[in-house]
């Protein structure tokens, strides 16, 4: 792990390093590779449909498949992939992984039904609001990442 040096002036930021199976570009949401003859704790993979679970971080910057890199774990990030929709996103919401993509989203935090549910892991806050969109798309916002 590298911890960020601490001062007064700058928040506090920890990375890991990482093995990318695959290539990653820099802010993609990463997680744990999980194919059996590649599981070893070291190597990360971009996020496949139903391992949210296994998310590990966001990619400092771009990593070709095979290479090192940094994957941020904890702390403020000024860039990051979020899903933006036709609804007004204010700050403070907390994000989730996204099942098969390399961005956030936001997260409905209120149950509406009774019956068993599975609760998506939350592993960032927005830090800055993201005006509502006719069209949907992946766009770059403030984030604290919380997957340490």
């Amino acid at each position: 792990m590298i911890f960020q040096r601490v001062n007064r002036s700058d928040p506090e930021r920890v990375f890991v390093v990482m093995l990318s199976n695959e290539t990653c570009a820099a802010d993609d949401a990463v997680q744990l590779e999980l194919n059996s003859a590649s599981v070893d704790g070291v190597k990360i993979r971009l996020p496949d449909t139903a391992n949210e679970f296994a998310f590990v971080g966001v990619a400092d910057a771009a990593i070709t498949s095979g290479s090192y890199g940094l994957v941020q774990v904890y702390g403020y990030r000024s860039t990051s992939r979020v899903f933006q929709t036709n609804t007004t996103q204010a700050t403070g919401l907390p994000l989730t992984p996204t099942a098969g993509q390399v961005y956030w989203q936001s997260y409905n935090t209120v149950i509406t039904s009774t019956s068993d549910v599975t609760r998506i892991p939350v592993f960032a806050c927005l830090m800055e609001s993201i005006a509502s969109s006719s069209a949907s798309a992946t766009i770059s916002k403030k984030v604290f990442v919380r997957a340490l």
